[in-house]
Order: structure tokens, then sequence, then C-alpha cells
């Protein structure tokens, strides 16, 4: 068995000794040319950056799981179709029955006191 690492591989570490080697030499000529205060504001926005990011990455996964909670459908669940209630105006005594005028005031005030005086009321989708 080939026990050698791939060329894969050693690239990655070569690249990642460089990185590590050039980052360390940057830090070293930055840090003797900065003043006192400068490394100080440095160090705090370095700090502040290192400690906001357990937050956000605890931020992202809480996110990630609710759009994926909610791109899943419930179990055993229908859509719920909120029930629709049409409200009808009471319809007139005699209405189409053509046997009385409706021009005059006496003959509609008679019809309309003929009429039912309870409004009723059929809820569409309504299951209970």
């Amino acid at each position: 068995m080939n026990t050698e690492p791939s060329i894969g591989q050693r690239l990655r570490r070569f690249v990642a000794l460089v990185a590590i080697i050039f980052t360390m030499t940057i830090t070293v000529v930055v840090t003797q040319r900065l003043s006192t205060d400068a490394l100080a504001l440095l160090l705090g926005l370095g700090a502040g950056v290192v400690l906001m990011l357990p937050p956000l990455v605890l931020g992202v996964l809480v996110w990630r799981r609710e759009a994926a909670r909610q791109q899943q459908p419930p179990l055993n669940a229908t859509p719920a179709t909120p029930p629709v209630i049409v409200v009808t105006p009471q319809a007139l005594p005699n209405y189409g029955a053509g046997s009385q005028p409706w021009n005059t005031r006496e003959a509609q005030a008679a019809m309309w006191a003929a009429g039912p005086t309870e409004r009723k009321f059929t809820i569409v989708g309504d299951e209970g």
C-alpha cells in the first residue's frame, strides 16, 4: 500500500504553510510600524470580530433551521381555509310575484311588514 499523501494533500499543506508564513510576516512588519494607540485599536477590533462570530454562526444556524422547517409541509394537516360568510340582504316578501303594485308607499310598507323579521345566515366551509 502507498502511504504517501496525494499531490492534492501536499499542495494544500504547502499553501497553508505559505499563508501562515505570509500572515506572520505581515503581522510583524505592521506591528513594528504602528503606534501603540493604533495597535490597541487593531487589537480591539480583532477581539470584537472574534467575539461576534459565535452569535453570528448561531443566528445563521437558527435562521436556516427555521427556513427548512417552513418549507416542509405540516404532518397530518390540511390547509386551513377560513370560512366564507356570505351575508345576503333580507328578501322582499312576494318579490317577483307581480300581483301587487310596487309604485305606492302603502303597498311597499305592507310588503315589508308582512315579511320575516329574523335573518338567517349560512356559513360556507364550516366543519363544526
